[in-house]
């Protein structure tokens, strides 16, 4: 079998089998966090000369069961002390749990599985060989966080070794809060338009990996908003739901950008951000680098995407864009391991403050004044008809979100009876137009790799008159219309399923009419 002797990886390559090839150790920490490995191996440089030698490990580099028996044979085996942080249950890791077991009880090293988070695994304790109070001992001293805390709990497993050594109680040392502010990163620029609130992890603290937030920060405060951060172990620990829950009624923020993963839904009652009553946006910081986001066709792998959009989305989270990607942060040769931290993308991170800086513009203007679109869907159906949708009312179901919006306070005037509705879109009973001189304008404000993918479709723009035109029916602040054609005629229906042609130029100018002419403040896509 080829081996793969590297440090880099992606959360999806579980099938690679990889030798890391480290020295033996008297000391090994494994987790699949790179949060705690940083936070470890800075609290490695406060050890003493002479202390126990040390090894970190990633657990995403051993999921493939040959990979976890090399380890076994050329590390672990050799060690007195082995500390695996586990995130995610036993289950997540099971081959290797169980053949380290299995090699604790026949070479005779310590072995120690502690959960990743805050609750504590009865599964994880028989699958330890240390004795249980070491085990809460261990597992609290990174519920405590903090460098401190971890380099007394380095000299406590040293104690364990049969190897004599001072050390220091860590409920001795200061208990780094569940949750809190975080003031380098909170900005409070002159003139505020709206209020902020970034959420994220309390291990990216104590690590010092909070670069992205920062940055965050930053482009929020360039957009005029008020910014506080605020960091938490989880959303489903109850002392950081008390804290966040009295935060959010002090603070009263416009939006929320929620870097955190998972679902933070309880059993009985929805997540704490629920309290806002303020849209809440999810950032995602990626566990894969750079390059390998770039080059993964699907953008994010599969842990990413199951914890930061599948279940994010299940609290009604509105998903946005990858706003960091791991990178290296200098080799450690005493600890042959190599630490990750995040870097913020700036592309991205620009993206996601603008996003929320128009979610607090519209959450600040007037109801009775907002601008809106509702766009319906032209799908190429046998029967023909606009705005077709399998088991969709098209039309009366523009006439209810029209009479939703009038009763919440919308200024939506009347809307044509149904039939009629269907009739003057398609028809263009009324009709608008982009010149083509300012849709050419708006071509140069695009991505230009885009803007030469439509040319070589589709050529140069050309339109009737000098303007395309968009049949669409006015209701007052309300706008209705039909979706133009991704592509032409002769070729509709294949063209509306391939996601790889550029959308022509009609298409996109009817977005620019509504975003650059319209300047609607939201829209609704009804339909397919």
């Amino acid at each position: 079998m080829h081996l793969l002797r590297t440090e880099q990886r992606s959360l999806d390559e579980a099938e690679v089998a990889v030798d890391l090839g480290q020295t033996p150790a008297g000391i090994l920490f494994l987790s699949f966090s790179d949060s705690d490995l940083g936070l470890v191996a800075a609290a490695a440089q406060r050890r003493p000369g002479g202390a126990l030698s040390l090894r970190l490990a990633n657990l995403g580099m051993l999921k493939h069961p040959y990979s976890v028996d090399l380890y076994v044979e050329k590390a672990a085996s050799q060690a007195r002390f082995v500390l695996v942080r586990l995130l995610g249950g036993l289950d997540y890791w099971r081959y290797g749990a169980e053949e380290f077991f299995r090699a604790a009880r026949a070479r005779n090293f310590a072995l120690a599985i502690v959960p990743g988070d805050a609750m504590e695994d009865p599964r994880l304790d028989a699958a330890s060989t240390v004795p249980g109070d070491d085990l809460r001992h261990i597992h609290a001293a990174f519920q405590h966080g903090g460098t401190e805390h971890i380099a007394a709990l380095l000299d406590f497993i040293e104690s364990r070794t049969d190897t004599p050594h001072a050390w220091q109680e860590p409920a001795a040392l200061a208990t780094i809060a569940a949750a809190g502010r975080f003031e380098a990163h909170c900005r409070r620029p002159d003139g505020a338009k709206g209020h902020a609130l970034i959420v994220f992890y309390r291990s990216f603290m104590v690590a010092g990996d909070t670069a992205p937030v920062g940055a965050l920060a930053d482009a929020l405060a360039a957009r005029g908003l008020d910014v506080t951060a605020i960091f938490v172990t989880s959303l489903k620990d109850a002392d950081a739901i008390a804290w966040v829950r009295a935060e959010l009624a002090r603070e009263k923020p416009d939006v929320i950008i929620n870097t955190t993963g998972f679902s933070a839904r309880l059993d009985t009652e929805g997540g704490v951000l629920d309290g806002a009553d303020a849209p809440v946006l999810q950032a995602i910081f990626t566990g894969a680098t750079e390059a390998q986001w770039q080059e993964n066709p699907r953008g994010l792998g599969a842990a990413d995407l199951a914890m930061n959009v599948v279940l994010p989305e299940m609290d009604g989270r509105l998903i946005t864009r990858a706003i960091a990607c791991k990178a290296e942060d200098g080799h450690r040769a005493d600890l042959e391991f190599t630490p990750r931290i995040h870097a913020p993308l700036p592309s991205r991170v620009s993206f996601v403050a603008d996003l929320a800086a128009g979610w607090v513009r519209l959450r600040r203007t007037p109801r009775a004044t907002r601008k809106i679109a509702c766009v319906l869907s032209d799908y190429p159906s046998r029967q023909g008809r606009g705005g077709y949708a399998v088991g969709l009312d098209t039309a009366k179901s523009v006439a209810s979100i029209a009479s939703s919006m009038r009763e919440a306070g919308y200024d939506v005037g009347p809307i044509p009876h149904a039939d009629e509705l269907m009739c003057h879109l398609e028809q263009g009973a009324s009709t608008e137009r982009l010149t083509l001189a300012d849709y050419v304008l708006a071509l140069d404000a695009m991505p230009p790799a885009f803007v030469e993918s439509m040319r070589a479709q589709w050529g140069n723009p050309e339109a009737d008159e000098g303007a395309f035109a968009f049949p669409v029916v006015r209701a007052g602040n309300l706008i209705v219309a039909l979706q133009p054609d991704r592509g032409i005629a002769a070729t509709r229906k294949a063209d509306y399923h391939n996601t790889g042609l550029p959308p022509c130029h009609s298409y996109v100018a009817f977005y620019v009419w509504l975003r650059q002419h319209e300047k609607i403040d939201a829209m609704i896509h009804c339909g397919t």
